[in-house]
């Protein structure tokens, strides 16, 4: 297996944490830590990218900031997919979690979910989608 070098550049803070977890689950340096969050990250997006569906909740956090508010409300109303409720909660003083219920096609809700994780000032976002059976499908399989 060939390997490659690269830089990253993280807060301290989160750097601290990370370390604490690779002295805590014995890895002997940061490099296969993060080959192993790595991995863990690319199978997680497969699994939701695998899943039909036309309904998702997005899960996002960051920290208050009004031209970061003002781009995700831009990012809601430009999409294709279509936001239904939005829950908002102020987590401390700086930190905000909102939360989005989705229904559009599957690559639509993946789209808006990709465009609100590369805005600059977002801290965690997690998709989740998932499928319902629409009133028809539901009802013909009671019979």
């Amino acid at each position: 297996m060939s390997m490659k070098r690269f830089g990253v550049s993280v807060p301290t803070d989160l750097l601290e944490r990370f370390d604490e977890l690779v002295e805590k689950k014995g890895y002997v340096g940061r490099s296969e830590a993060l080959r192993d969050a790595m991995r863990s990250y690319i199978t997680q997006t497969e699994w939701e990218s695998e899943q039909g569906g036309k309904h998702a909740a997005l899960n996002i956090v960051y920290r208050h900031k009004p031209s970061l508010m003002a781009n995700l409300i831009e990012s809601q109303h430009s999409a294709r997919a279509h936001v239904t409720s939005t829950v908002h909660v102020h987590l401390t003083e700086t930190h905000c979690l909102e939360i989005l219920t989705i229904r559009g096609d599957r690559e639509d809700i993946q789209a808006l979910a990709d465009e609100i994780g590369g805005l600059s000032g977002i801290e965690y976002v997690r998709l989740f989608p998932f499928a319902l059976l629409d009133d028809t499908e539901e009802h013909s399989h009671r019979h």
